[in-house]
């Protein structure tokens, strides 16, 4: 066994630049595998990681506190199915006002403790409640200009009036969000301010909570004590988790197929780095034979020499895969509210330094075993040449051409060794196809964004607060209010057009009704963009069907037309308090969750809402307007505190697809690195098989740049092979997963997002693979153009 170790670890430092280039690619490998896995671990089920975890609600129950007492709501503590409770809490609904302006309206609750038996929040920043006078932010309404130490006020009153000053001590994270905020349970001021919306809150786990019909059942029971119209309202865990596991599924298929295609490159690259250097090693090991080395111990000297450097290289390439995955990791905590996703799981870093070691080790086994079977004469005798007759009539074909004579041997150089440069082009295939893929994703990611910011079409956003009159509960009004102690102006949304109309830049403006119906078989309401006017320039592409042309007609969101089985073609009745109408399905619009899922005029409501006029203006600029320019101009010309200020609207796009698309990045350019070591090492161990042939060519008159020349050439038609077979197959993968990754979402796609790839793009991705080739043929070129004839000649 001393003997092996001590063989080894020569074999190690004699071949140094082979144990660089098994290392380098050793340390890619499992940096990109734990990349991709920890990725694809930690966007699976996150939610019921952190929810079992947090101790999470499985039913968080307001109540009506002038219905039920404390103590009562106490006794449902220990009703039947309950296994763990917390409250009741005192709750208000208030606005969070920044330096006195206006802010999101949150529910707040007041809570001594930061971990109760159930939903035990996460302290992300900052610290928890220690008395009065202080309060915690979820972090899921974060914002940059809040920090801990600040002052916050809150506006308890619909006017915004009763202004409380608070000191903010933390944030924190609720998996089921069972509160965004929280303060001292003394802090009356707020919980009991006079006309506020106030109330009491209850947080039950189950025995049994498989299914929302389970929770529902086992709430029922809790409850059945109490008067019936105690209960003002539940929030269900099944319902959250359905809409964080269905933003996070959209990743997996992607970052699933990054992860089998670094693994198949891997697994190619590690056993062409092996195998290419006990090849290269043959005259070693019939040396070994002839010392009395037996079969098994020469396997175990080349699989020990991978495993000296493996170990350490899968060490190190596990730890910078976990380094590469925090900041992802941290922004897909951030765009879920997922907390405690920002580390890959420990058992996935373990389960690399074991499985890419092991893997590199039967990479070696398998070369090392058919040199073992030789003896030792055949060995010696073998050397590095490959056999006679390989690629020999092809070098001949070659030689006859008008190319010159460096390029023409370069081509050739590829058919002496085909099982290597076949497995180089698998390679470059590899890493081409990935780079294609991402271009795809990309751009596909990109468009999408456009969509669903809409800022092509409409660049200033003009809200109006007076809209809807007082007790018109359906109309949706923007966030934000009148500042404490503001009464609003009065104000004619009519006048607010003719303005818009007749400020410079204005190309085009129309009014919306933001407002909410209901339909049969849907628990929430459904959202509404009523126009009231020609509003087809307003940017929502269509799927499939055609734009709202009568009364009576919609186009509707493809999530609403999932979540109902609706298609377009069917008619639907939707309802509010005012009445009935029917309405007809005439096209699929492409919209992200929480945008409006049915489009349509606003004449086509009639009297189902009672709104005086619109509650906001979307205004298209002509070619050359700054938009922020124009938004703080208008502002002024509006004059009035009932209409938010004038904005320039903001292509912020959505968090998951920044981050969907920066996932896309790492992993392609980890993959490519990959496959150009692929290729280095083919053109490494080439250039040593043909040390001897490059000493003649010099010794007769090569010039260092005609052998550099002769090397590089020698992977262009691998490249151009593997760059040409990238190109359909990137295509095909890249059109396949956009629909699966479009299922997961719940939304169809428009064809805008799958045609991303022009004629020029194609034409440069083809030659990718070439690019990839020279990349990785240019520095061992280089070597093999500065090495003296005499000293190539001696090393054969």
């Amino acid at each position: 066994m001393r003997a092996v170790v001590r063989a080894a670890t020569a074999a190690v430092r004699r071949r140094r630049l082979q144990s660089v280039v098994i290392g380098l690619v050793v340390l890619l490998a499992s940096a990109t595998g734990v990349l991709a896995a920890g990725l694809i671990a930690t966007s699976t089920g996150p939610f019921d990681r952190a929810f079992a975890r947090q101790q999470g609600a499985h039913a968080a129950v307001a109540y009506d506190p002038a219905k039920v007492t404390a103590d009562a709501l106490r006794g449902t503590a220990t009703a039947s199915g309950v296994t763990a409770a917390a409250g009741p809490y005192d709750t208000v609904k208030a606005s969070v006002l920044i330096d006195g302006g206006r802010g999101p309206k949150v529910d707040i609750a007041g809570r001594s403790e930061a971990t109760p038996a159930v939903d035990k929040l996460e302290i992300v920043d900052g610290g928890w409640l220690t008395g009065p006078g202080q309060i915690v932010l979820s972090a899921q309404i974060r914002s940059p200009r809040l920090k801990v130490g600040d002052e916050v006020g809150i506006g308890v009153l619909p006017n915004g009036a009763s202004q409380p000053k608070l000191r903010l001590v933390g944030f924190a994270a609720s998996v089921t969000g069972t509160a965004q905020a929280w303060v001292w349970p003394s802090q009356t001021d707020v919980l009991q301010a006079a006309g506020a919306e106030t109330g009491r809150q209850m947080l039950y786990r189950f025995a049994s909570a498989g299914t929302d019909d389970a929770v529902r059942d086992a709430l029922a029971t809790a409850t059945a004590s109490l008067p019936a119209d105690a209960v003002t309202g539940s929030a269900r865990y099944h319902a959250v988790r359905l809409e964080v596991n269905g933003n996070i599924a959209t990743m997996v298929p992607f970052v699933v197929a990054f992860a089998v295609l670094g693994l198949i490159m891997s697994v190619l690259i590690v056993a062409n780095v092996v195998g290419g250097a006990v090849v290269s090693g043959y005259r070693t090991i019939g040396v070994l034979k002839s010392l009395g080395y037996t079969p098994r111990q020469v396997v175990a000297v080349y699989a020990g020499q991978a495993m000296l450097v493996g170990l350490p290289a899968a060490a190190l390439g596990v730890l910078l895969g976990n380094l590469l995955a925090l900041p992802l990791l941290s922004q897909t905590e951030e765009a879920y509210g997922i907390p405690g996703a920002r580390i890959v799981p420990l058992w996935l870093s373990l389960a690399a330094l074991v499985a890419v070691p092991l893997l590199v080790g039967l990479a070696a086994v398998v070369p090392a075993t058919r040199a073992g079977r030789l003896s030792a004469t055949q060995a010696v005798a073998v050397g590095r040449a490959p056999r006679s007759g390989r690629g020999y009539r092809i070098r001949r074909l070659l030689a006859a051409t008008t190319l010159p004579r460096p390029v023409s041997f370069g081509l050739g150089t590829p058919f002496a060794r085909p099982g290597r440069s076949a497995m180089t082009v698998v390679a470059v295939l590899l890493g081409a196809m990935t780079v294609v893929l991402a271009i795809g994703l990309s751009t596909s990611f990109g468009v999408v964004k456009e969509h669903f910011a809409r800022t092509g079409s409409v660049q200033v956003v003009v809200d109006v607060l007076s809209a809807a009159p007082e007790g018109e509960g359906r109309v949706m009004m923007p966030a934000g209010g009148p500042k404490p102690g503001e009464t609003l102006d009065p104000v004619d949304p009519a006048a607010v057009r003719r303005t818009i109309e007749a400020q410079p830049g204005t190309a085009r403006v129309v009014g919306l009704t933001r407002t909410e119906v209901t339909m049969a078989g849907l628990a929430e309401p459904v959202e509404v963009e009523a126009y009231d006017g020609d509003a087809t320039w307003t940017g929502y592409p269509l799927i499939s069907g055609r734009w709202y042309a009568g009364a009576g007609e919609a186009v509707a969101g493809s999530r609403m037309l999932s979540l109902t089985g609706t298609r377009v073609g069917d008619t639907i009745t939707v309802s509010t308090d005012q009445g009935q109408l029917r309405v007809k399905i005439v096209g699929e619009a492409f919209s992200r969750a929480g945008d409006p899922t049915l489009i349509m005029d606003r004449a086509s409501l009639g009297t189902l809402i009672k709104a005086s006029g619109p509650n906001r203006f979307e205004v298209a600029l002509t070619s050359g307007t700054d938009p922020y320019a124009y938004a703080k101009t208008l502002d002024e010309a509006v004059g009035s505190n009932a209409v938010i200020p004038v904005a320039a609207a903001e292509g912020s796009g959505s968090e998951t697809l920044t981050l969907m698309i920066g996932l896309v990045v790492t992993l392609a350019t980890l993959l490519s690195a990959v496959a150009a070591l692929g290729v280095f090492n083919t053109v490494v161990l080439n250039t040593r098989d043909r040390v001897h042939e490059i000493g003649v060519l010099k010794s007769i008159g090569m010039t260092p740049g005609q052998v550099r020349l002769m090397v590089i050439a020698s992977m262009t038609v691998v490249g151009l092979v593997g760059g040409l077979l990238a190109v359909p197959l990137g295509l095909l993968l890249h059109h396949r997963l956009l629909p699966v990754i479009a299922g997961a979402a719940g939304t169809g796609i428009p064809a805008d997002v799958i045609d991303v790839y022009s004629w020029p793009v194609l034409a440069v991705c083809a030659l990718l693979g070439v690019a990839l080739a020279v990349l990785g043929a240019l520095v061992p070129a280089t070597w093999a153009g500065r090495t003296r004839a005499s000293t190539a000649l001696r090393a054969e």
